[in-house]
């Protein structure tokens, strides 16, 4: 009983210490060099980046600043608000009342992903660029991601219709 306390007070600590934990030092308003390692879904990716900004050579998620694709899974928290956002959209772009399920919104947030995955197809290194806050509540990187043509991925997912500001 006591060890099973001990376990859930360390895995607590772990969970409040977060980025600090894993020696990843970014700082705001900069820009780092980065290593893409795969696309999680339609915003958010995974980076690897190099010494010093990291002493381990694991990979991190990275969430894209000022987009917000539609959920990749039926049970994820946001897919019914996201499925009441849509129906809005429709409602006041084309005035028709159109019920949008979850399988729906998930089915649109795996296009999302897979239009992601082919930006990033041929693209291994990218630059990164933080905000003000470099890291979110829960410990992913903050970012604004810049391909190899100048072209920053955020702006291109919005633009082609993917993601909402």
């Amino acid at each position: 009983m006591f060890t099973e306390m001990v376990k859930r007070f360390v895995f607590l600590l772990l969970l409040l210490v977060g980025v600090s934990a894993f020696a990843l030092r970014l700082k705001p308003n900069s820009y780092y060099v980065c290593y893409v390692t795969k696309v999680s879904d339609g915003d958010t990716i995974h980076c690897r980046f190099p010494y010093p900004v990291s002493d381990k050579v694991k990979s991190y998620p990275v969430r894209l600043i000022g987009i917000d694709t539609p959920e990749t899974g039926v049970r994820k928290k946001n897919t019914g608000k996201q499925a009441v956002e849509i129906e809005k959209i429709i409602k006041g772009s084309y005035g028709i009342n159109k019920e949008i399920t979850k399988r729906e919104v998930v089915s649109l947030g795996l296009e999302a992903k897979r239009f992601t995955e082919k930006l990033l197809q041929r693209v291994y290194v990218v630059t990164l660029e933080t905000d003000v806050r470099p890291y979110d509540r829960y410990g992913r990187v903050l970012g604004y991601i810049w391909l190899p043509d100048g072209k920053m991925l955020n702006e291109e997912i919005i633009c082609n219709g993917y993601a909402l500001p």
